[in-house]
């Protein structure tokens, strides 16, 4: 998701684009650096030579996406630790291939450099395989889909201008940074609910698993509410949400079928209710948007809700638990954050969006025109997928990459894309991982993941997901004291 309208408050500046959002004013003076900047981080910061285009790169080892390289970007080790599978992806190249299930040999992106100049250019790189001499969207064909995938396709995600620039400015507004920043005072309130209930399970003896209790409750409880969804309903999509975050493969994506049929049915009887009464949320603004005339088909504005419904927690669920997993891992890092959590919290998320990079893969995309690219040969039509996880990992821009260092500043990543389609929640998320981990750590200091087997990863493409995050309280000890 993605879209950033509003002034920016006096406590932030922009820097790297809507993608680089940092909260610095305050931190800058205890956080800049004394050290000579290195050089790659000061041609970063002055930008690109206008006279050497991005793609005009020192000659390298050719690569084709038919002889792909052996890197598996869904094993467990590249969930788990995925710094050195990283660096050895740079070793060979700016940009090589890999195989993907569902798609084959595809090009990727191992440095900033090239993962900023994919995401950037919508002419170059489109999502629309009409635009490129095929037939697919981001990259999967689509002879093969059933109606119920078809009419997903209609999100703005899925579109290149103008229709995404069209799809897209009709929510602009509502994810605004100063739409969002009203709703902090409601998501702490949610966020404390939740919080009690952890508080019960924990007072039984109950295992508590974070990602289902906590990380991934809040932000569809959120969206739920944003949306204008009954309350009574949101444990309803809960449920289904389990079911659609486990898709890995073909197999899994047929059986994701029906509760993908489930909740767009919900959705569109939630988009008739909303016609006829007008309530306050964003199905009914869309729903006046449509009958103002803004030419959103029927399939579009289910589209978009869904896919509002389903972009606005999933990023956040595994930002809330890779954030939690990457403190507990780093206790000097925790200790750092726990000394003054109101003053660091901001600069802290920053980090944890680069370290974790809960997106590790953007959409798929076509390359639309022959071209030399990054020191490689691109032919039309083949598929392109920018990874901000390995622009976020790259050395050339980042001090230290796989070290987690809460204070770092200036934070350039790519954590929510860039280019015109930049994430459209990433203000919300943001301000929904601040509100998470402060009011979690506020209520359970003592929190800590349970040795061995806490974390449980999934295999899907292009995320970070957690499936389990075990934890223990801390209340449990001071029970047993009692």
């Amino acid at each position: 998701m993605g879209g950033l309208s509003g002034e920016i408050p006096a406590r932030a500046v922009a820097f790297g684009g809507p993608g680089g959002y940092h909260p610095l004013v305050r931190h800058a003076p205890a956080l800049l650096r004394t050290d000579p900047p290195r050089a790659a981080n000061a041609a970063f910061q002055r930008g690109p030579d206008p006279g050497k285009p991005p793609f005009m790169m020192t000659p390298a080892k050719q690569h084709s996406p038919k002889h792909p390289l052996k890197f598996d970007l869904t094993s467990t080790q590249a969930k788990v630790d995925p710094f050195p599978i990283f660096a050895a992806m740079r070793a060979e190249g700016e940009v090589i291939p890999v195989k993907l299930p569902l798609i084959g040999g595809i090009w990727v992106t191992t440095t900033h450099a090239a993962t900023q100049a994919v995401m950037k250019d919508q002419g170059l790189f489109v999502l629309e395989g009409k635009n490129a001499g095929k037939s697919g969207v981001s990259g999967v064909p689509v002879r093969w889909m059933p109606r119920t995938l078809k009419i997903l396709l209609n999100n703005m995600l899925a579109k290149d201008e103008p229709d995404h620039r069209r799809l897209r400015k009709l929510v602009d507004q509502a994810f605004s940074r100063a739409s969002m920043s009203a709703l902090r005072p409601r998501i702490e309130t949610i966020a404390e609910g939740l919080l009690d209930d952890i508080e019960r399970q924990a007072a039984t003896g109950e295992r508590i698993d974070l990602v289902d209790a906590y990380a991934r409750r809040l932000p569809i409880l959120v969206i739920c509410e944003l949306l204008g969804l009954p309350p009574e309903d949101h444990d309803m999509f809960s449920n289904w949400s389990g079911k659609l975050t486990t898709v890995t493969g073909l197999l899994s994506v047929f059986r994701a079928l029906g509760p993908i049929k489930q909740l767009l049915a919900y959705l569109d009887r939630q988009i008739e209710a909303a016609r006829a009464t007008p309530r306050p949320g964003l199905i009914s603004d869309l729903v006046r948007a449509e009958e103002d005339g803004d030419r959103l088909s029927h399939d579009e504005l289910l589209a978009m809700v869904f896919v509002l419904l389903v972009a606005g927690y999933e990023t956040t669920t595994n930002l809330i638990a890779g954030g939690v997993a990457a403190l507990e891992a780093n206790p000097d890092q925790r200790a750092w954050l726990m000394e003054d959590r109101a003053d660091r919290m901001e600069l802290a998320v920053e980090e944890l969006c680069r370290f974790v990079s809960a997106v590790q893969g953007t959409k798929p995309r076509y390359v639309s025109r022959d071209v030399d690219f990054f020191g490689q040969t691109l032919k039309r039509g083949e598929i392109m997928m920018a990874l901000p996880a390995t622009a976020n990992a790259d050395p050339a821009v980042f001090e230290a990459p796989d070290r987690l260092d809460l204070s770092r500043f200036p934070n350039p990543h790519l954590a929510f894309s860039a280019g015109i389609h930049f994430c459209l929640g990433q203000q919300l998320a943001r301000i929904e991982t601040q509100v998470a981990l402060d009011r979690l750590y506020g209520r359970f200091p003592a929190l800590s993941v349970e040795q061995p087997g806490g974390l449980v990863y999934s295999d899907r493409i292009g995320m970070r997901s957690m499936l389990k995050l075990w934890v223990h309280t801390g209340r449990e000890q001071v029970r047993q004291a009692a």
